[in-house]
């Protein structure tokens, strides 16, 4: 797995932090400020992309809502070229919208060109020697979009990946010529009663805000799944969404990705927005099961059932996210119970210069308080959004709590700035300090709980509807008791250039 990179980024310009549906924290690059999914900063759809004007983002689910026509968007199956006058450039007219048989039959071409480069000094924070590591990632994609009616549709995504002038491999930066994403929808329309869609393939999928199941922006490869899922959406009122699927395998070869037969996903995700006192409304269950997982009680077979909830609401001033976890199950013999507890939240200065928007993030993810109890209180995430730290991606979920004041302004509307210093604790004394997330920690300590501090820097410039720059740049400072117990302080330098037709 990716060896830790730091800072969630900003821009799009109103409101908060977040990875997906409907809200916005900081909001992404463009207008709000974007996170590992690109999506709106608090809580956006997952399809929203980081854009100066941010209408009505996109769902990004199965027969979800697309988003604004004629934007590209970091989920690109959330794109809207159904009007050919969208595009603005005489080029992108021929290809994102080619009729095949008058308009509701009609491909789209697009792809995407990434260079990011990228540079940790001791990236595991003094667990493994020689970990300074400051690779040259690319990554480009083609795509296919055949729309067949609007119950039809085939999306076909090729991506070749590389890394460069690493001084050690991070595996899923590193994968040619291969298969993406490519899937079938259906759809059965219901009249008033909203319509189902079904999507047999390989695709993203990202639940909720992409917190806890995002899709790995940081690396080259993002978190892809093979399987099946089926949305119900009554539009405005609910969304259910059920999937079953195994997460791809990623290997380096051609053409040789396929489902990771050691793991298993399956769950259900409702949503509701403006349930409560006008605060959307999430609530889910879904089991992720794995053959071997790492922990500091040991190396097994980990099963776990996450049962949790979200309110969440974007004001044009005040933007909240609040989501809580319970997670059952076993690892290796041992009774799983742990639990995660995240808040987000902000308010943007609209009307004064710079809009400027003070957030404050904070999140507790249990740890194990006795190995030798016969309980598991270690909190795992099923496919965790790292930036929810930091870009730098130091620590995993694992064990840990941290508070997190930031600023955030905008000089220009295509430019946002966030900084800001992010505390950071274990949650118990009796757990390790885990570092990215391979599973790797620091052994148990009876001394402080302090880890030490982020200091986060983060900068996006949307030069173009299709061309974004960011910069991320985040300073460890290990506390004191983290540095007696072999802790070290760390630097990560992130630098990314992304063009999207």
């Amino acid at each position: 797995m990716r060896s830790p990179r730091a800072l969630t980024l900003l821009a799009c310009g109103t409101a908060a932090f977040a990875f997906q549906p409907a809200f916005a924290q900081s909001v992404p690059p463009e207008s709000v400020k974007t996170d590992e999914t690109g999506t709106l900063a608090t809580q956006a759809p997952p399809g929203v992309r980081p854009a100066r004007s941010q209408p009505r983002p996109a769902e990004a689910i199965p027969g979800g809502r697309p988003g604004p026509a004629g934007l590209p968007q970091n989920i690109r199956w959330t794109e809207d070229w159904s009007n050919p006058a969208a595009a603005d450039d005489p080029l992108l007219v021929k290809i994102k919208h080619i009729p095949i048989a008058g308009d509701d039959v009609y491909l789209t071409l697009g792809g995407e060109a990434r260079a990011y480069y990228t540079r940790w000094h001791r990236s595991s924070l003094g667990l493994r020697a020689n970990d300074d590591n400051d690779p040259l990632q690319s990554r480009l994609r083609l795509l296919a979009d055949l729309h067949v009616g609007e119950n039809l549709r085939a999306y076909l995504e090729l991506g070749d990946n590389r890394e460069f002038g690493e001084q050690f491999a991070t595996p899923p930066n590193r994968d040619k010529l291969d298969v993406y994403q490519a899937f079938v929808d259906v759809a059965l329309p219901l009249g008033k009663a909203g319509k189902i869609t079904f999507r047999p393939g390989r695709f993203e999928m990202p639940l909720g805000n992409g917190k806890l199941a995002g899709v790995r922006e940081g690396l080259n490869m993002r978190f892809t799944y093979q399987g099946l899922r089926a949305t119900y959406i009554l539009p405005g009122k609910l969304s259910v969404d059920l999937f079953a699927v195994r997460p791809v395998q990623i290997d380096p070869g051609t053409f040789d990705d396929g489902p990771n037969d050691a793991q298993v996903f399956h769950g259900v995700y409702l949503s509701a927005p403006n349930r409560i006192a006008g605060f959307g409304t999430d609530l889910y269950w879904y089991e992720f099961k794995r053959d071997r997982a790492t922990l500091t009680a040991g190396v097994g077979r980990d099963e776990r059932n996450n049962w949790g909830g979200r309110l969440w609401k974007r004001g044009p001033r005040w933007d909240i996210d609040i989501e809580g976890t319970y997670q059952s199950g076993s690892f290796i013999n041992k009774d799983i119970r742990a639990f995660g507890a995240m808040f987000e939240g902000g308010y943007t200065f609209g009307d004064a210069p710079m809009q400027p928007r003070l957030g404050l993030r904070t999140n507790y993810f249990s740890g194990d308080r006795n190995p030798a109890d016969g309980k598991q209180g270690t909190f795992v995430p099923a496919a965790a959004r790292l930036p929810l730290i930091s870009e730098a991606a130091f620590f995993s979920f694992s064990n840990l709590m941290d508070i997190y004041p930031s600023i955030t302004v905008k000089p220009i509307a295509s430019i946002t700035i966030m900084a800001g210093p992010d505390f950071l604790w274990r949650a118990r004394k009796g757990d390790g300090v885990y570092i990215g997330p391979s599973g790797s920690s620091f052994a148990p300590y009876r001394s402080s709980r302090s880890i030490g501090t982020d200091f986060n820097l983060e900068a996006s410039w949307q030069a173009t509807d299709r061309l974004a720059f960011r910069l991320w740049e985040t300073y460890f400072a290990a506390s004191d008791s983290f540095q007696a117990n072999g802790g070290r302080n760390g630097n990560y330098l992130g630098l990314m250039a992304n063009y999207r037709f």
